[in-house]
């Protein structure tokens, strides 16, 4: 099966911001209940790691937090790792992920959105930095923004009072080429992806879980945990191009390196949002 049959991007720009009276008809109690997320038939999720500037990644950090440094990051992802070893000027750099989640549907109580289109995907992105609490070697990185295809997955955050930022994605046929190409504009910044999966995948036998620190609307203050939890693990082969003079263009061009990869298929996501 190939990378365009796993990961049809039917997604479009969500509002960044709702209606008052939607808002003001949340009880106080009620938006500071725990609230569980799930992603369900995950067709596809990936993610392009990269390196911030200490002077830029400040910018995103809150107060209570410490930027994690690339040569403290003992998650640091192994093509960063390469980056350090052969360039040490760099070992202070923050590592960040820009994350990308698709799915057949998406949970959250009694609430189940999906597409009209079956062959369109749900999506869920988490740009993050990494960062950990003071006084605490706890692991908790920052959400600068958090993103999500159009449609009732808005209506699904309003109660959480979580800011969705706006997003647009489009898939085509690199030309004279197999290759696939995936474009996703988000305000200035255009990234373009071109390239397939490569012919061996691996069983992923265990999940992967992140906890991330998010300010929502109105001042809420949301902690995040994600339990993903895919079949399967492909590599990818391919080239990403950063375009734009966006916030995100701009941090993407100034990292040394851009690794996109590896592709999760199969399985499930959950996503716990309390405060």
């Amino acid at each position: 099966m190939t990378l365009a049959a796993r990961l049809t991007l039917g997604v479009a720009a969500v509002a960044t911001c709702w209606g008052g009276s939607s808002l003001q008809a949340q009880t106080g109690s009620e938006s500071k209940k725990p609230q569980l997320w799930t992603l369900e038939g995950l067709r596809a999720g990936y993610c392009i790691r990269f390196l911030i500037n200490p002077r830029d990644a400040s910018k995103e950090i809150e107060r209570g937090f410490d930027l994690v440094p690339a040569d403290q990051d003992e998650s640091l992802h192994p093509a960063l790792r390469q980056v350090l070893a052969s360039q040490p000027e760099f070992r202070s750099w923050i590592p960040s992920s820009f994350c990308l989640y698709y799915a057949d549907a998406v949970q959250m109580k009694d609430q189940r959105v999906v597409k009209k289109d079956p062959q369109k995907a749900q999506m869920l992105g988490v740009w993050s930095v990494a960062a950990t609490e003071q006084g605490s070697k706890a692991r908790r990185d920052l959400i600068p923004e958090l993103y999500a295809s159009r449609g009732r997955l808005n209506e699904m955050a309003e109660p959480l009072l979580v800011r969705i930022n706006e997003i647009s994605s489009d898939v085509s046929k690199v030309p004279d080429s197999k290759d696939d190409q995936y474009t996703i504009k988000i305000g200035k910044t255009r990234l373009v992806w071109s390239g397939r999966t490569a012919a061996d995948s691996t069983r992923v036998e265990a999940p992967t879980e992140y906890s991330w620190w998010l300010k929502g609307l109105r001042q809420a203050i949301w902690n995040v945990h994600m339990k993903l939890a895919p079949n399967w693990s492909h590599p990818l082969v391919g080239t990403l191009r950063v375009e734009g003079k966006g916030g995100l263009a701009k941090l993407l061009k100034a990292s040394p390196t851009r690794f996109v990869g590896p592709l999760f298929s199969g399985g499930s996501a959950e996503l716990v949002f309390s405060r």
